[in-house]
């Protein structure tokens, strides 16, 4: 009986002491980690805004394939949420805040007393994009002996975190690889009126002189109140693989002719017969793309105008949206009737 008495002691003693520890332990939390991801900051912060996305590279799908998740009609954007049920139990998260490219701040419930924010930060950097995730909130009393026993919320939450990171960069520069090329065959191309700047240059070179040139074209038509009536188009006049060497223009359509001055100057392509190709997909993969276009009118039987000059046509490029994989730029080669 006596034993007794001492450990009934012993175990309200230690209850106590457990007690004023957990009491005097710090409440808030502020727990972050990040990874630079070769990728532009638009790119990953469309993904991340989305939360059907997150299949795709959450470390909890991951650990556990059993997980069930729901959406409701709004996934992306302020006021959009999913919920989950898996083997460590269920939760919910609702996005409150963003700033485009820039932050977005989640809300989290995992059913129990307090509900943490979830944070993303989207910083540019010369190797792409610092992507901080993180999760801050402050633990009730019977929150703080759960992570006392579990070894402290810090020592759960990052190695998760440093995953999730690798498994979306993982994601993201997978996503950004992908492209496509779609033959549409003989097309009969209208043709029209265009402002251009022509150059000579090494093949590796044509980007940067395209990026040099249209800001040209772009701001004469500014100062001269002329519209465009198209999509920016680049006309091939020669290439040389042999000696690495290509003359090109840089054209803007605009809907009659221009009495131009300066190097900036008015050309016109003719009606003519083209077989089309569609290519999505970084500009990296061009030749690819020029290839399987010319292989395609191969196979439908076309023959390509000798001396003719194949052009092609920026539907969606970077000035509508940094991620490569969803540029869309049409190929067309002059054919015979």
């Amino acid at each position: 009986m006596k034993y007794l008495k001492y450990f009934i002691f012993f175990i309200l003693a230690a209850v106590i002491v457990l007690a004023i520890y957990g009491a005097i332990l710090e409440s808030k939390y502020d727990i972050k980690r990040s990874r630079i991801i070769k990728a532009p900051a638009e790119v990953v912060f469309e993904n991340i805004n989305d939360f059907k996305n997150w299949e795709n590279w959450s470390p909890w799908f991951e650990t556990d394939p059993t997980m069930v998740t729901s959406y409701p009609d709004t996934t992306s954007g302020v006021g959009a949420s999913y919920s989950w049920k898996g083997k460590s139990g269920s939760g919910f998260m609702k996005t409150v805040s963003l700033i485009p490219n820039k932050e977005i701040v989640h809300q989290i419930n995992f059913g129990k007393s307090s509900m943490p924010e979830v944070y993303w930060k989207f910083n540019e950097v010369d190797e792409g994009t610092e992507v901080v995730w993180g999760m801050r909130g402050e633990n009730s009393f019977t929150e703080k002996f759960y992570w006392l026993f579990k070894g402290g919320i810090e020592k759960n939450t990052i190695p998760v975190y440093d995953k999730g990171l690798e498994l979306l960069e993982k994601h993201i520069l997978t996503e950004l690889e992908k492209h496509s090329f779609e033959t549409k065959g003989a097309v009969d191309y209208g043709g029209g009126f265009y402002l251009y700047k022509t150059a000579s240059c090494q093949i590796q070179e044509i980007e940067q002189k395209m990026n040099e040139m249209f800001p040209v074209i772009v701001e004469y038509m500014a100062k001269n109140n002329i519209e465009a009536s198209g999509k920016h188009f680049t006309l091939n006049h020669k290439w040389d693989e042999q000696n690495n060497t290509a003359m090109f223009s840089a054209c803007i359509p605009v809907k009659e002719r221009v009495i131009t001055t300066g190097d900036v100057l008015t050309g016109y392509l003719k009606p003519q017969k083209t077989f089309k190709t569609i290519f999505k997909g970084d500009y990296k993969f061009a030749n690819e793309a020029w290839e399987a276009a010319y292989n395609g009118l191969v196979a439908q039987g076309f023959t390509e105008i000798a001396g003719a000059e194949p052009f092609e046509i920026y539907t969606v490029g970077p000035n509508i949206t940094k991620n490569p994989a969803k540029w869309v730029t049409e190929i067309y080669i002059p054919i015979a009737p």
